[in-house]
């Protein structure tokens, strides 16, 4: 890499973090917020019990590629069997991100998940006697993890989504360079595939997504029947994050798309409003934003579909 690799931080947008420091090794500066929104994993909503996730409409190693590519880079993704030994000697060959990985392996991380099936991608700077220095996203620039313990993390045996495993992102270049209304026009039709994709697996399989599984959420948050698993996974991550994204369309959209902007902007102050009632332990409150993020859901596709 010709330039110096600027840290970036917060595991909540750790592919998206770790795709802004990949970049910034060629001299390239690319706000995480836009790589957030162009990888679609934002976009919808699904309840498959026992959590709800605001957004998911393509897995964070799909949504990566999708975002690099709609950036007018192309990098060299990799994968392999989960029975092949790890491939640490590709890591030696300049940084990575590599992903998805599971957080119970990080263990420089004193605050990690100590159970399997957390999802998380990172950085990988050098590989140097059978140890990985690294960028982590959740915070921890510059540490070390021993090559057994990144192999198993690596491995991802516990992520669902996981695509074969080993998976890899380096060597990152230039191979156009789209106007912003270019990348707009082309995710704007990566958007649309996806939210027709998803229509045809509920139509296919019954998946609960969109605004029908935030009316199943709102349904079980009025009536007090939260678990605590439940209430943990939204009051500590899926309506902060909600919001957070929703915050990113509106910069995305508000130029181009002002409509998708303002009920972004809408979608934005409800997970704030659902958050807020949460922990207060208004269930009718709570329950009063789900059914208006369901409405937003709803027009949102809606708009979308005919821009």
């Amino acid at each position: 890499m010709s330039h110096a690799i600027t840290f970036h931080d917060s595991y909540w947008y750790c592919y998206a973090n770790s795709a802004a420091m990949l970049l910034s090794g060629i001299g390239e500066a690319v706000s995480p917020r836009l790589i957030e929104a162009l990888t679609g994993v934002g976009l919808g909503a699904s309840f498959d019990p026992p959590l709800p996730f605001f957004g998911e409409l393509q897995p964070p190693d799909r949504g990566l590629s999708q975002a690099l590519g709609l950036l007018g880079f192309s990098v060299d993704e990799e994968a392999a069997a989960p029975t092949d030994p790890a491939p640490l000697e590709r890591l030696a060959r300049g940084p990575a991100i590599i992903g998805p990985v599971d957080m119970c392996h990080l263990a420089y991380n004193p605050t990690r998940p100590r159970n399997p099936g957390v999802d998380h991608y990172i950085l990988v700077l050098e590989v140097r006697d059978g140890r990985c220095r690294l960028h982590d996203p959740a915070g921890f620039a510059h540490v070390w993890l021993d090559g057994g313990a990144l192999a198993a993390a690596w491995r991802a045996d516990g992520i669902e989504y996981r695509r074969d495993a080993y998976r890899s992102w380096r060597n990152p270049r230039r191979v156009s360079s789209p106007t912003g209304d270019a990348i707009f026009d082309a995710a704007m039709a990566d958007f649309r595939r996806l939210y027709r994709e998803a229509e045809q697996r509920r139509t296919s399989s019954g998946a609960c997504i969109g605004s029908q599984a935030l009316k199943a959420l709102q349904a079980i948050a009025a009536d007090g029947a939260l678990t605590p698993q439940q209430h943990g996974h939204l009051v500590h991550f899926g309506l902060p994050l909600g919001a957070k994204r929703a915050l990113d369309y509106v910069a995305f959209f508000e130029r181009r798309a002002p409509r998708l902007a303002e009920l972004k902007q809408k979608q934005a102050l409800a997970f704030g409003g659902c958050q807020t009632a949460l922990v207060a332990g208004d269930r009718d409150e709570a329950g009063r934003h789900l059914g208006a993020l369901a409405g937003l859901e709803q027009e949102f596709k809606a708009a979308l579909l005919g821009a």
